[in-house]
């Protein structure tokens, strides 16, 4: 092999390794991209503690706490929705099909309702998909048609279901305002039925 040779093989292989090594940390900052409720979450948290300094560290730290609930239950109504919109195109069952509806309906005005209280907080919420709900609709998607999709939507919504109310419970318990508190029993209550519905949808295709 001649002089020339090796050093084009020497050049070809710092390449490749270059370009692995570009790969690599492509993906490892793709792997650390912030999740749509992180970066609001992280936005809130400033603009909570860059209130008055007469306003004391655990109100902040409450209201940073209460804030990222807040979010959280935002951010699950969004995959809710999402997944609610897919069924009522694929579901084959007409009560499962309803019950897209439904959910959508009353996720629509909960959504209103959360975006005015957030508004008059001065705190910012989810527009789009967490990785878990983003997670979640590709699960659905993937299911096939027929019964399976069916039951595999009513799980993941029941999923989603019992997560917010848990959220909005924690609201109720620990919301700084009067109407944060209002809020989350209303949510809880009207997420505890929609659970008792969706075991009721899902007993009757098992």
């Amino acid at each position: 092999m001649n002089k020339s040779t090796t050093r084009s093989g020497l050049i070809g292989i710092g390449t490749v390794g270059l370009l692995l090594m570009a790969v690599s940390i492509l993906a490892l900052l793709s792997s650390c991209t912030k999740d749509s409720t992180d970066k609001v979450d992280e936005a809130n948290k400033q603009k909570i503690e860059s209130q008055s300094a007469a306003i004391s560290k655990d109100a902040k730290d409450d209201a940073v706490k209460m804030a990222e609930k807040m979010v959280d239950l935002a951010g699950m109504n969004i995959t809710a929705r999402s997944l609610s919109e897919v069924a009522l195109q694929r579901a084959t069952n007409p009560q499962v099909k309803t019950y897209a509806r439904r959910v959508l309906d009353g996720n629509r005005q909960a959504d209103n309702e959360l975006m005015q209280l957030a508004r008059s907080l001065n705190l910012q919420l989810p527009a789009s998909l967490s990785s878990e709900g983003q997670d979640r609709l590709a699960d659905l998607k993937n299911t096939k048609a027929g019964t399976e999709f069916d039951l595999k939507f009513l799980d993941e919504l029941g999923k989603v279901s019992k997560k917010s109310a848990s959220v909005a419970d924690d609201l109720d318990d620990d919301g700084t305002t009067e109407a944060v508190k209002a809020f989350g029993k209303k949510t809880r209550k009207s997420l505890e039925a929609q659970e008792d519905a969706i075991k009721q949808l899902s007993n009757i295709l098992n």
